[in-house]
This record gives C-alpha cells, structure tokens and sequence, in this order.
C-alpha cells in the first residue's frame, strides 16, 4: 500500500504515525506546503510573549525524526495542487524550486487544516496586518515585537522615552481564544493593545454572561476592549504604522495588527477533485473519516463531524479532535474498524491569571437547534474556602428540563476552571445526566477542592429544578420576569447598601420567617441573593408556606450583574473624593508609613472588615496595602472609602482578586475654615433573642456597620444575655433558682439553639458546618470581633438581677447598665433594630 497524506501538524503527522504503526511495510509520504510539518501551534502566542524562551521546543518533529523513527518520506515545502481521483495521483509543486511532479498514491488522507480568514476591505495587504497560523507567522509578528521592546529600552536608557510607556501599538481583531491569548502576550512585552470584536462579548463560543468576568479581569491589566465594533478598513500613516478604521467612526493607531477573525476549511483541492463538501463547508466523512471516494479518506480542521450534543455536522477546528480523527483514519486506512462518532467542542482559555472554557452545546446553540434546555449558574470557591489561595467559580450548566441530560457546560475564574471541564466533558460525552454530577466521588483536599465539589453542587441545584424542589428565574429575563411581583433581596443590609436590584426590598434570610407573614401570598415573589444560597433557603421556606408564585434567580446577583454589565468597565483608582460633610479639610498628605495587610479567603465583608480594625491603629496619612481575593473587592473598595473619608490610592488585579492602597483620612482642618467633624452615624440593636439564627443575624449586621465607620451599642436584655455567658467563666456559690436557672440557659453562644428547625440541636449543628463551609465566621469570633470593633455591649442588669447571673458569668468587654443607659447611646441613632 502506498499512502500520499496532504497536509502535516495535527492531522496529517497523525495518519502518517498511526499508519505506520499498523503497517511496516506500508510507503507513506507527507506532503507539507509549509517548511514544518509537526509543529505546536497552539504554542505560537507564548513564543511572541516569551513564556516559551526557545523556539526549538514548538518543533514537535522534523522531516528527518520521522524518517529515521517511523520511515515516513516527508516533503516540507511541497504543495498539492489538484488531484486525479481516477488516476489515483496528486500535483505537486516545490514551493523553493518552482518544480512540478505528479505523485501517485493507492489511498491518499487530506488533511490541508484551515486558513485564516482575511475578511476583503481595504488595506488587508499592509505591511502591518497578520494572522498567526503556523511558525512563520509566528516569526515575522515575533521580529517586529522584539525590535520595538529593543528600541524602547535604548530610548528609555537614553532619557527619550518613560519606562512605563508602550513598547508598541497593536490591535487584536477578534475576541476568541487566539486573539485573547495574543493580546495577553503583547501586553506582557509591554505593548499597549485594542481588542476589536464584531460580537457583543469576547469569548464568542461561551455564553455571554460567562464572559463578563473574563473582560474586566483583560481591562483591569490595561486592554482596551471594543465590542460590537467591526473593521472597515486599514491605511497607512505618514508618520508610520496604520490606522484601523472601525465602523462605528473610531479610528485606532496601530504598528501591528493581528487578525484573529476565526478559520476556514482549506477545500480547494478537494473541491475541484468532486470531493463532497457538508452544509458548513467542510469535506463530508462517514464514521471512518472515509470521504465519498473509497480511497480518500480526511481528518482535522477540514472536515465536518457530528456534534455530541446538537444535531447535523460541524466545524470544530481543534487540535484535541484533529488528533483523534486522525487516528480513526489511520486505522481504518490499514484495514480496522475503527469509529469516530462525535465532537463536543471542549475547550479552554487562560487570559492572565484567569481561566475560561466550556464544553458541549451553548445556550444559543441550543436555541438554534429548537432543542429545549434549561440553565443553572453556582458561583462556589475553587477549593477549599479556608484554604488560601482560592476565590469565586463561575460555572453554569445546560441540560434537558426533563431528563437531566447534561447538554453543555462552561466555567471561569482563578482556580480549578479546567478540572471542572473536564469532569463535564466526561459526562457528557458518557451521556450522563446532572444527577451523576450529584453523584460524582472527585478528588478532594482542602488546597484542591471541596467536600462538596462545585460539580456537586451543580448537580444538587440542578436536580431540584427538575425534581420541583425549586424554581429559577433568569438574568436576561428581566425585568419581565418581575413585573408585578415582590423582588426580594435576602442578603444582608451592608450587602444591599452596595448594590441592589432596582426596586428590591431587603429582607435578610434570616429575618425572612418573620416577615412574610405580612406578605400576600397572591403576589408572585422573586427571590436573589448573592450566589443563589441564601435565597434557596428563603424560597425553602415560603414554598412550604402556601406562597405558589415564587422562585430565585440563577447564580444570584452575581451573574445577573454580569449579564447586565452593571459593575465599572475600568478597576483604575478613582479620583479621590472628599465627603462632602469634610468638603472645608485639608487633604491628608502620604506620610510615608505603609501597611501590609493580607486578607486573601476572606468572604465579603471580611476584608472590609479588617479594614477598618486596621485603620483604627493608623494616623492620618499612613496608608494600607490591602491583598484581596474577594473579586467583588473593586466595587466595594471606592464605597468603603468614600464612606469613611479614606482615599483610594491605587487598586489593580493581584491573582484572583485585587491589590489595594488606602491612605487615612482626617487632616487637621484648615484654621480659616474652621469645620466641624461630621458626626458618625449609629445603629443601635436592642437584642432580646437568645436564638443563634438571630444572634448571628444581629452581629452580622453589626460588624458591616462598625465596618462602614458607624458608632454601634447593641442593648442586651432577657434571653439575649445568653449570648454574653462565659462557658469558662470562674464557679461561684449559687442560691437555689439561679442554679436551676443556670441549668436551663444556654451557656454562651456556641451553646445557642435555633429559633425554627432546631431539631434536639442537629439544626444548629448544621448551620454551624454550613458556617464554616463557606467561610463565615462564628458567632463567638463575631461577638470578639464587634467588641475590638468598637461596639458598645450593654448587658441589662434589671435581667441580670432576675435571672440571677452576676458579671463573672459574662464574658469580657462589655459595659453594664439599665434602659436609661441604652436610651442615651440610641437617642440620635439612625436606625434602632429590635432582634
């Protein structure tokens, strides 16, 4: 048997290997039109950005390796112009020599990949525009980076040039994975960069607001990012480089362009041969990757194959299933019976310190195909909560409504994205359903994942959908969705402060049993948190109340901030800003005293938090480095600020999250202005429960105000005082009713019981561990945490007296007094909060 392969890389060294491991005696020749026939093109972007220093390591193998290791005959250079399917022979020409030779073959397996697409307008032939396919397009961008970082750093050394300005100008066109990961890497050599992008998202294979996050996290490291923007045409620039003309009148500076527009099959030959072409435009191949003539056979970026998940065939160009294609061909070229049944398109994308991916079938794929589907977003930690290192997941996945076929799955963020496609990919190309993902035993310990893995957790969510134990509504339903019905945020009120849906009512989760007995149950109820959690365990409770319209909105204010783009497209520091109560003081000056403060893990409004305990230590103009990994961070930071009459000095992307510096506020005042300070606002609690779902409502509330600068006295009274009890405190004489008191009273907070669903104590004991998952603190530590916050804590002493305890039974840190005591810290207090 002689076997001619067109084409190398992927596919073509592919069928060649593979024949030969099946047929010693078989003569195999490749022909390769480039002068590299087995080559790491994925690699190229991080050659041009230096990540892979040598450019030996993208050679995978030479025309000599495989000759000497598999003696495959392997023609670079050699371009297949026309083939004789009746004779059995191809055109060849030799590319260096201009040498035409006709090549016979008794099986031949096309394999030319694709081109780029090089969209006809005007100034496309430019000097400065190229497409990176192969390795010398990866040279030439390669050599013109380079010269320009070269003479930068002689302007620089020279006094010309400051060290922070861009070593060169360039435009991406085209938001997909090979645009993004060349912008990365021209950012890293220190060139500026504009990604242009037709589309109304980067990232055009995954759902929208699966992208968002990836597009803040590119502006946050300096890209500049133009969507629904196309090019009309290129020119020239008297003083040198381009000008790329875009349709919306923006006119962008460039010295280098690279055109990242996507791929098209490379089917010229086949075509004039009468090879059949499928409805996208690639050659047509049966489950052999056999084409319509018995002895051709084609596998790679050229053909269309059946999706796994959507019906008809498709355009995949991938290198994971060029490669298997390749095999299926080779094998059957040898004489097996060998299948390749399916391509579901797994892919994955790192843009900085982020990654992105998806697998299996998109919402609008979904929705093109008329196939029903049904959606569902979580946002758990990477691994472990506690564990450093980690931050938010984005995962969302599609399945059928009834079955629980999982049909598609895509995630983002900063740690264990690509496991978690891959756990996906599996299920689905297993045919699995969501209830396998609830039931899947993954690899856990703290610095790799968590007890209940986001692919759990997924699956749980999911389930309940179809099993009627919930229902969701969805970001890009609103505000339909919500018309005529009570949105109900379930966070907490700091939480709300912040951001909120427009017209939401705030009822934290754990107030949420009281409140709704004033609700009318006619009135639909949309529920949201931030992730979805919280406001699971609302609609828990006001589905088994009798409300019959209600449901909570996928992945929570989370996604739905992403599909509605509501959070700042830059994370810059803003301008400083000067309360206007402080609008007659002088602003503080930098003293020169810096801060390290690392508050990494730490669940909002932790970081804050510690923030202000920080703060309390400094003197007016030092300043704290903050190292966050909470991605919320960059909304919360500037208002934080503000709010205190802080500055925001400067705040960037730091891994998954942000590196801030604070400077404090509080320069004397001007003498001729003569200001008087702003009087702090207060919240006042008076705490009458001793349930421990209340007590940790209460000292949440309380923390997030100490937080925001408020004065805070929290005036405990009755069964309250149970949250005050030492466990440890010293033994003393007791009388006969306080003993018998004393016995029937929790002995301190870890001791609290819960107000609904205690259950002999399981109930508490659960939310504890629920606690702890996700990264909340104790009610103790925020008990400890609201007194060296500055809280006043006033124990009742009229209680004190009639329940018989004595202030040793209490713990440390707190004040003692009656109501007139409480009355006089509340009396100018803007809200007083009864618990």
């Amino acid at each position: 048997m002689k076997l001619v392969v067109v084409g190398g890389v992927a596919a073509g060294a592919s069928v060649a290997a593979r024949a030969r491991r099946l047929d010693e005696d078989a003569e195999i020749v490749v022909l390769e039109r480039s002068h590299h026939v087995s080559f790491a093109n994925c690699g190229l972007p991080y050659h041009i950005g230096e990540v892979i220093a040598t450019r030996d390591r993208l050679i995978l193998q030479t025309p000599e390796t495989l000759h000497e290791r598999l003696n495959i005959d392997v023609r670079v250079g050699s371009e297949v112009t026309s083939i004789d399917r009746d004779a059995r022979t191809v055109r060849v020409v030799e590319l260096d020599t201009g040498r035409e030779y006709t090549e016979s073959y008794d099986k031949l397996a096309l394999c030319m990949g694709a081109r780029a697409v090089r969209p006809p307008m005007a100034g496309i032939g430019l000097p400065g525009v190229h497409v990176l396919r192969r390795i010398g397009d990866m040279d030439q961008i390669k050599e013109i980076v380079d010269a320009a970082v070269a003479k930068a750093k002689i302007e620089v050394q020279a006094g010309r040039r400051n060290r922070k300005d861009p070593t060169l100008r360039t435009v991406v066109v085209g938001a997909g994975y090979i645009g993004l990961e060349m912008a990365e890497n021209l950012r890293d050599r220190g060139a500026s960069v504009d990604v242009v992008e037709m589309a109304d998202q980067i990232l055009p294979p995954l759902d929208k607001e699966m992208s968002i996050s990836v597009e803040r996290h590119l502006r946050a490291h300096g890209i500049k990012v133009h969507l629904g923007a196309a090019v009309a045409a290129f020119s020239p620039r008297k003083e040198g480089g381009l000008n790329v003309e875009l349709k919306n009148n923006v006119v962008l500076p460039a010295d280098l362009v690279i055109l990242s527009a996507g791929v098209r099959p490379r089917t010229d030959i086949a075509v004039a041969a009468g090879i059949e072409l499928g409805p996208r435009g690639g050659i047509k191949v049966d489950t052999h990757q056999r084409t319509n003539d018995p002895a051709v056979w084609a596998a790679g970026d050229v053909v269309e194959t059946p999706h796994t998940v959507l019906p008809g065939s498709h355009l995949v160009p991938l290198a994971g299933p060029a490669n298997r294609e390749a095999r299926v061909a080779g094998e059957n070229i040898c004489g097996r019976d060998t299948t390749y049944d399916s391509t579901q398109g797994t892919s994955v994308v790192k843009v900085f310190d982020m990654v992105a991916g998806g697998t299996g079938a998109s919402v609008r794929q979904l929705q093109a195909a008329g196939l029903p589907y049904r959606a569902m977003h979580v946002h758990p930690t990477g691994h472990a909560g506690y564990y450093p290192g980690t931050s938010m997941l984005h995962l969302k996945v599609l399945f059928d409504p009834e079955s629980g076929r999982l049909l598609g799955g895509q995630c983002a963020g900063f740690d264990g994205v690509d496991k978690r496609l891959d756990v996906l990919a599996a299920v689905i190309r297993m045919g699995g359903t969501v209830f396998d993902l609830e039931k899947m035993e993954l690899a856990y310990a703290p610095p790799f994942g968590s007890a209940k893995d986001p692919i759990n957790m997924a699956g749980f969510v999911a389930a309940n959908t179809i099993l009627g134990d919930v229902k969701l509504w969805y970001a890009e339903d609103y505000p339909a969705v919500t018309e005529g019905a009570r949105i109900i945020d379930v966070r907490e009120p700091e939480e709300f402060d912040i951001w909120h849906i427009p017209g939401a009512e705030n009822v934290p989760v754990g107030t949420i049993r009281q409140a709704i007995e004033d609700f009318d149950r006619s009135t639909p109820v949309r529920l949201y948190c931030a992730v979805g959690f919280r406001s699971y365990l609302a609609y828990r409770v006001l589905a088994q109340k009798g409300f019959d319209d209600v449901s909570l909105l996928s992945g929570g204010s989370t996604t739905f901030r992403f599909w509605h783009d509501v959070e700042p497209e830059k994370t810059d520091a803003p301008a400083p800003i000067t309360p206007y109560a402080e609008r007659d003081s002088l602003p503080s000056l930098a003293s020169g005293i810096t801060i390290d403060l690392d508050v990494t893990g730490l669940a909002c409004p932790g970081p804050i938090m510690k923030l202000t305990e920080r703060m309390k230590d400094l003197h007016a103009g030092d300043e704290i480095t903050a190292h966050v990994s909470d991605a919320g961070f960059a909304t919360d930071a500037p208002a934080w600020a503000r709010r205190n009459g802080h500055s925001l000095v400067d705040i960037e992307p730091e891994g998954p999250g942000f590196k801030a510096t604070f400077r404090k506020g509080g320069a004397a005042v001007a003498p001729a202005a003569q200001a008087q300070p702003p009087a702090r606002a207060r919240n006042s609690f008076v705490v009458f429960s001793g349930d421990l779902d209340k007590l940790v409502a209460a000292f949440i509330i309380a923390n997030g105000a100490l937080a925001m600068g408020n004065d805070v006295p929290m005036f405990f009274t009755f069964w309250g005082l149970n949250a005050l009890r030492d466990p440890d405190a010293p033994k003393r004489d007791m009388k006969a009713m306080e003993k018998m008191m004393a016995k029937m009273m929790p002995s301190g907070p870890d001791a609290l019981p819960l107000s609904q669903m205690n259950m002999g104590g399981a109930g508490a004991a659960l939310i504890k561990n629920t606690m702890r998952q996700h990264n909340v603190a104790t009610l103790p530590e925020m008990i400890d945490a609201a007194i060296h916050g500055g809280a006043r804590i006033i124990a009742c002493t009229m209680t004190m007296d009639l329940l018989g305890i004595e202030k040793s039974d209490l713990i440390d840190g707190i004040d003692f007094g009656g109501v007139a005591t409480f009355l006089d810290d509340a009396a100018d207090s803007q809200t007083t909060l009864f618990i």
